[in-house]
């Protein structure tokens, strides 16, 4: 976990504007990376969800710090606690996107965007992501090590363990059996 975590402080901190190029499924931790980024380019057949709550985990690296401020905070629940697919035009729609694209198109359209950057003043750029990370940075340095403890104390719960061996088998979680252990 920690070089995850290391990643998305290298990500928010390296200086210069970082682009997500998403392709396939989105979910959990790639999402994470995805919010990481400071703008997010897709293929138009991508689905994004966060699956911790419906996996046996916690949304640590990112998601309960980021969603609320991309989306707010009751689309952030609602993508926490549920768990379901966003397909790419509602991801668009709540800003988890900055646009969408044919697939064929993906990479000239992440090259124009680069080459837009690229174009503009390093040092500005440099102090304008500074302070749009403000509020990302408060966020996470308040929550990452309570999320660590989490994950270190939980991560071999009943539900952590069930999580991971329901998605190991390629089977439905048993939550009758989390919530009546006895039975």
């Amino acid at each position: 976990m920690y070089e995850f975590i290391q990643l998305h402080e290298v990500m928010r901190n390296v200086g210069k504007p970082t682009i997500a190029r998403l392709n396939g499924m989105v979910v959990g931790g790639g999402n994470e990376l995805n919010m990481s980024c400071d703008l997010a380019i897709a293929a138009d057949h991508i689905i994004i969800k966060q699956v911790g709550a419906a996996r046996g985990s916690v949304a640590a690296a990112g998601a309960t710090q980021f969603l609320p401020l991309i989306v707010g905070d009751r689309r952030a629940r609602e993508i926490l606690f549920l768990c379901e697919d966003i397909p790419v035009q509602k991801a668009l729609e709540w800003g988890l996107v900055n646009q969408v694209v044919p697939y064929e198109l993906l990479d000239d359209a992440v090259n124009v965007m680069a080459e837009k950057l690229f174009n503009k003043l390093p040092e500005c750029l440099r102090y304008a992501k500074q302070q749009l990370n403000f509020w990302r940075d408060l966020s996470w340095h308040t929550t990452i090590g309570h999320a660590r403890d989490w994950l270190s104390i939980h991560n071999v719960s009943p539900e952590v363990s069930e999580g991971i061996s329901a998605f190991n088998e390629k089977r439905k979680i048993n939550y009758k059996k989390i919530r009546n252990p006895k039975k």
